[in-house]
């Protein structure tokens, strides 16, 4: 089992940049039995770009995906930002404080616009407002305005329905509905009526 050599860790996490080969095999070992070690992850990707390895693109990948800011990843490919001690704090304790910070200052607003809003409700809700119609407003009664014509539902299991109830004149209506409604079942239809007029005239 590989234990983590403090000392090279943490010359590592101020200058990266001077990664051995040695030190890089041993990054790749840290990183077998803590797979989940971004900050080790970030250092072997250096070590494998330093030193132009194949494993590098795949590497990178794998990184940006454990990463919680592919910013860093992004200088350290793109830029080559992270070349001297300033620069190469991959956990800056500066730029940590001030994002929890910010986080904690959001977190209050949010609370704050929470509380705000929960009072403006409970004070509508507690004066009891109502909605008073007016005066002059008379109620309408608009169904009887509204008369469907029996074409708009008529069809062909209601045509056939009647038929079955002995509703002959029904059917017949409901067959001529329906020969305007569908012209190109017309001749369909019309063998209905013609066999309900036959059916009439032998009864």
């Amino acid at each position: 089992m590989v234990e983590i050599n403090k000392q090279l860790f943490n010359k590592l996490v101020l200058n990266p940049n001077s990664i051995s080969l040695d030190e890089s095999v041993y990054m790749k070992d840290l990183i077998k039995k803590y797979p989940y070690f971004q900050v080790a992850k970030v250092i072997e990707l250096i070590g494998f770009k330093k030193f132009d390895n194949i494993k590098f693109k795949n590497a990178l990948k794998n990184t940006s995906i454990y990463s919680s800011n592919r910013s860093i990843l992004h200088d350290i490919i793109e830029h080559n930002k992270i070349k001297s001690k300033e620069n190469s704090r991959i956990l800056s304790t500066v730029k940590t404080k001030n994002s929890f910070i910010k986080w904690l200052k959001a977190s209050k607003l949010s609370t704050n616009n929470e509380s705000s809003q929960n009072s403006i409700i409970d004070n509508f809700l507690s004066s009891n407002h109502q909605i008073v119609p007016k005066q002059d407003y008379i109620s309408k009664d608009f169904s009887k305005e509204f008369q469907p014509s029996k074409s708009e539902f008529m069809t062909e299991t209601l045509a056939k329905k009647y038929f079955e109830q002995k509703k002959f004149q029904e059917a017949i209506k409901a067959y001529e509905i329906l020969c305007l409604k569908y012209p190109e079942k017309i001749i369909l239809f019309a063998d209905q009526i013609k066999t309900i007029k036959e059916y009439l005239k032998n009864k």
